[in-house]
């Protein structure tokens, strides 16, 4: 006896609905995009000095940032860091990769006690230039700003 299939035809469909697994990707992507951008936001605690004049960078990609916290504690790309160490990494970075333009972040209440010794590492390791990070002060209401 042989058997047959049969076949529904039917009008509906037998595909699988990816609507709804489009809607969540979506969302994850967007919520790690917001996560991403705050856990950038509070990496640093550093609040940087106010000043009237300056140059504005947009890419700080490939800078090398300093920071120094207002405990006069140290950090090199957002990791702790000694200050006797500093010039020995600086001139690891130099041999490895090239170096791009380095950005000291100094908290506005640190003070140049704490910087001096960041500066001094800098040249020992054989740095011409380094660049302070600031915020432009715009529209003060004590009469400063533009």
């Amino acid at each position: 006896m042989r058997m047959r299939s049969v076949i529904d035809r039917g009008e509906g469909s037998a595909g699988v609905n990816v609507t709804p697994m489009i809607d969540v990707v979506m969302c994850l992507i967007v919520f790690y995009l917001m996560v991403g951008q705050l856990a950038l936001d509070r990496k640093s605690s550093i609040v940087v000095a106010e000043t009237l004049t300056g140059v504005e960078h947009q890419d700080l990609a490939d800078a090398v940032v300093i920071g120094v916290l207002m405990d006069g504690g140290l950090t090199l790309n957002g990791v702790a860091i000694e200050v006797d160490r500093i010039g020995g990494e600086i001139t690891g970075m130099i041999a490895r990769d090239g170096l791009g333009p380095i950005r000291v972040r100094a908290d506005e209440e640190a003070g140049f006690g704490a910087v001096r010794p960041v500066l001094r590492a800098l040249q020992e390791a054989g740095v011409g230039g380094v660049e302070f990070v600031t915020i432009r002060a715009e529209g003060r209401a004590d009469g400063g700003g533009g």
